[in-house]
C-alpha cells in the first residue's frame, strides 16, 4: 500500500468542496438563463433559442453517463486496492500466527500476539485513511464532467 498523506486527503476534500460549490452557482444560474429563454419562447415562439433547448438533455445525458463511467472506474481502484490490503494482511498474518506458535513458551507467545495486534491496529488507521482518499478521489472525479457541464453551459449562456 502506498504511503498515506493527510495532506493529500485535506487537498482532495477541498477540490471536491470547490467543486461542488462552483456546480451548485453554475446550475442556479442556467436554470435561471434557460427559464429566462423559456419566458421569451412562450412570448415570441418564432424567436425561441430552439438551439439551446435542443442542447439540454443531450448535455445531461453525456454529463451523466460520463460521471457513470468514472464511478465505474474509481470502483475498480477500489476494489484493487481492497484485494491487494486483504492479500498482504493473509500473509502478515501468517507470518505472525508462525511467531506466536514458535515462541516456545506462553510469555512469548502473548508479546508475539501483543506485538502483531498492535501492529494490526496501526495499518487499520492507515488503511482506512487510504480507503477515504480513495473514496474523495470518486467522489471528485464522479462530479467533474457534471461540474463541467453545467460551467461550459454557464459560458456559452453569458455570451
Amino acid at each position: 500500500m502506498s504511503q498515506f498523506k493527510p495532506t493529500d486527503m485535506l487537498a482532495s476534500a477541498g477540490r471536491n468542496s470547490s467543486q461542488t460549490s462552483e456546480l451548485a452557482m453554475a446550475a442556479a444560474e442556467v436554470v435561471m438563463r434557460r427559464m429566462t429563454l423559456g419566458g421569451i419562447a412562450m412570448v415570441n415562439p418564432a424567436t425561441a433559442d430552439h438551439a439551446e433547448f435542443a442542447k439540454m438533455v443531450p448535455e445531461k445525458a453525456k454529463a451523466f453517463a460520463d460521471a457513470g463511467a468514472a464511478l465505474a472506474t474509481q470502483s475498480v481502484r477500489v476494489g484493487e486496492a481492497m484485494t491487494r490490503f486483504m492479500v498482504e494482511e493473509s500473509a502478515i498474518l501468517a507470518k505472525a500466527a508462525g511467531s506466536v506458535l514458535a515462541s516456545g513458551h506462553p510469555g512469548g507467545m502473548i508479546l508475539a500476539q501483543a506485538q502483531a495486534t498492535m501492529a494490526w491496529f496501526e495499518r487499520m488507521a492507515t488503511q482506512a485513511n487510504a480507503m477515504c482518499l480513495l473514496a474523495l478521489e470518486a467522489q471528485g472525479a464522479t462530479l467533474a464532467p457534471i461540474h463541467r457541464a453545467a460551467t461550459d453551459n454557464v459560458t456559452r449562456l453569458r455570451a
